[in-house]
């Protein structure tokens, strides 16, 4: 099967003849590491631009350190030529790698012409394009090919995507023009927000044709690509869009003061199109609900450059929007999928398909890279698995995705969110086994019953406030109180911690520290609100029981949510003072791997605390692992220095175990 990515899970279990977990354990075993080949960056190859030929344009190679020389314009564009450029090539000569000749460029001259107007305007001199700075001669070989040349083309394909994220002028080349003056007024009223402030007053008409213009733009051959759509993703905030115009529509770009002055070129940060065009389709979609030509605009305007942050709840992952988006994007090899998706959810773990067994499935090699890399699924949901099976993969993850996570305030929510993974995924018969510490849950602390007064506090700790100091030292006293000595101790040690003091047990490890500070400061804000917490002390057996070493919050927003995902409301005067069931946690994080001085990892830090249910504790076998089934995120405060890592599973979810005949 070639690509299955875009066709219902059911039809590739009866193609297969095998359940989704049987084939994922299969899968598994073509997992590699995801390796940035840095030599690529350290050297990285860019042209410079020489003018003083009689042959005419002259581009020279030069090397340079991107990690410490970024001043450099990483081009983005697409090989074909759209309906409205000129395809006449050959006017650029470039230096050949050996530096005896030169040869002219298979690059059309208007994809020169445009990027060198907006250098000279910057005052860059150095141009990274793929076409000449990543070796193009190689066999077309769909597996693992020995020659150097090819091993070396592949190595800067898996790593380009950091020419991208380094630069700090990434430039995307649009070719459809914007051809009229009227255009130019409503592309600057868009991204202005004036169209959004004065909705009331702006007639149907113009936001029709508002519409219009960013469904043009957005139908771009430049918006329809995947690795384009990577290259814009990893580039951030400072990819800037150009998009033509003709000269005649110079002095009213230079009116608006907003576009620059790159000439015939309109220049606008794709951060700042993306988030003033959703901004608008959102007020559009509030405010003119029922039109259906309306809703086909937004919803195809929303599938290309729709802002993730103001899409997206705080509390869900970008993982299946970006997947879903990438899955919209043409590519000439759909397998290449994989490791565009590696490379914008930073997954240290991809799948090396060309090694994989035949037949094989794209969409189950999407699904494995996800889990292994620790994406968290809801698996006790009670959906119908044979209607589940008739979503495909993206949809699959779009729905069954974990969608409650709780950033701290301090921190981007989709960006901590995109961090809130299983740290040492392996995949059994049963389901998916990580690593962490299990907290069996116990007694309820009402804040708002405190007896202590806040205490004065006069050192400085980690980034907390005064007052959240103060909370903290409070709780401790309150816990000391009720014998909690130990959790108390823990508390009372992350407050005194000096990070200046040396063989402290957080300096050798910034990233718990810092960890912990987030939650601190969490934990903090619950006491001042008079929120309940409960202690969790770490489980091993059920004939061992220990202090409790953690502190959790335990009302967030007044909501709990079961393993459907269905939101519940608590009573929280009938949950004070009542006696807990059985309930329990799981926790676990590690820093991101930085990989070698040759190969960098794609990581970035990892982090999981869930409320989970474990309906066969009672019956526990010491020789088996936990089973457990995810319930809602839990935010607290975790000690657990010297205790060992154990494994659990989080068994398949039932469309997984699923055979169609």
């Amino acid at each position: 099967m070639s690509d299955d990515s875009n066709i219902p899970l059911s039809h590739i279990v009866k193609c297969h003849g095998k359940s989704i977990a049987s084939l994922l354990l299969e899968i598994e075993k073509n997992q590699k590491p995801q390796c940035k080949y840095l030599d690529f960056i350290n050297e990285l190859e860019c042209l410079a631009i020489y003018e003083g030929s009689s042959e005419g344009p002259r581009l020279k190679r030069q090397t340079i350190n991107a990690f410490k020389e970024q001043h450099y314009v990483a081009l983005s564009y697409t090989w074909d030529t759209s309906d409205q450029e000129n395809p006449r090539k050959g006017k650029y000569m470039v230096e050949t790698r050996d530096k005896s000749q030169y040869f002219p460029s298979p690059v059309r001259d208007c994809v020169f012409d445009r990027v060198f107007s907006f250098m000279r305007a910057k005052g860059l001199g150095l141009l990274w394009i793929d076409r000449h700075c990543v070796k193009q001669k190689v066999c077309n070989n769909n597996g693992m090919c020995p020659h150097k040349r090819c091993k070396e083309k592949q190595r800067a394909v898996e790593t380009m995507d950091l020419v991208y994220s380094l630069s700090k002028h990434p430039v995307a080349l649009l070719g459809k023009p914007i051809e009229w003056e009227d255009e130019v007024d409503l592309l600057f009223k868009i991204l202005d927000r004036q169209l959004v402030k004065r909705f009331a007053e702006t007639s149907h008409q113009e936001i029709l044709q508002a519409l219009r213009l960013l469904s043009r733009i957005t139908k771009d051959r430049w918006w329809t690509r995947a690795w384009t759509f990577q290259e814009n993703y990893r580039a951030g905030v400072d990819m800037t869009l150009l998009i033509p115009h003709p000269q005649f529509l110079e002095a009213k770009k230079q009116g608006y003061r907003i576009f620059s002055d790159i000439p015939k070129e309109l220049c606008i940060k794709s951060v700042d199109f993306c988030e003033a065009s959703t901004e608008f389709c959102l007020a559009v979609q509030a405010q003119m609900p029922q039109r259906d030509d309306i809703s086909q605009h937004t919803k195809s305007i929303f599938q290309v450059i729709g802002k993730y942050t103001l899409l997206l709840d705080k509390s869900m992952s970008m993982t299946p929007k970006v997947i879903t988006d990438i899955q919209t994007r043409g590519l000439s090899d759909a397998w290449d999928k994989l490791a565009i998706i590696a490379n914008c959810c930073q997954y240290a773990l991809r799948m090396n398909h060309k090694e994989m067994q035949t037949p094989k499935s794209l969409s189950v090699s999407i699904l494995a890279m996800c889990l292994l890399n620790g994406e968290i699924l809801l698996n006790g949901s009670r959906e119908d698995p044979f209607s589940m099976l008739e979503k495909t993969i993206s949809q699959y993850l779009e729905d069954q995705a974990f969608k409650w996570f709780c950033a701290p305030r301090r921190k981007s929510d989709l960006t901590f969110n995109k961090g809130c993974r299983f740290v040492d995924v392996q995949f059994r018969p049963s389901g998916i086994e990580t690593k962490g510490h299990l907290w069996k849950l116990g007694r309820i602390i009402d804040t708002a019953r405190f007896r202590l007064p806040l205490p004065k506090v006069d050192k400085s700790s980690c980034s907390l406030s005064e007052n959240e100091q103060q909370r903290l030292t409070q709780l401790a006293a309150e816990l000391r109180l009720l014998g909690e000595t130990s959790v108390a101790s823990q508390i009372e040690k992350f407050l005194n911690h000096d990070p200046n003091r040396q063989g402290e047990t957080f300096k050798s490890e910034p990233f718990s520290r810092q960890y912990l500070c987030l939650m601190a400061e969490e934990l903090a804000a619950a006491i001042e609100k008079g929120k309940l917490l409960r202690l969790g002390r770490v489980w091993n057996s059920p004939e061992e029981e220990v202090p409790s070493s953690a502190i959790f919050v335990w009302d967030s927003d007044n909501t709990e949510r079961n393993i459907q995902g269905i939101s519940q409301n608590i009573n929280n005067n009938s949950k004070r003072g009542r006696r807990p069931k059985k309930e329990y946690a799981f926790t676990a994080s590690r820093p991101l791997k930085r990989g070698s001085q040759q190969q960098g990892t794609n990581d970035l830090d990892h982090h999981v605390s869930l409320e989970v249910e474990w309906p066969l504790s009672r019956k526990q076998d010491p020789h088996s692992l936990p089973r457990l089934y995810v319930k809602r995120w839990a935010v607290g405060m975790c000690f657990f220095y010297g205790i060992a890592r154990r494994e659990v599973i989080f068994p398949w979810p039932s469309t997984f175990q699923t055979v169609i005949p």
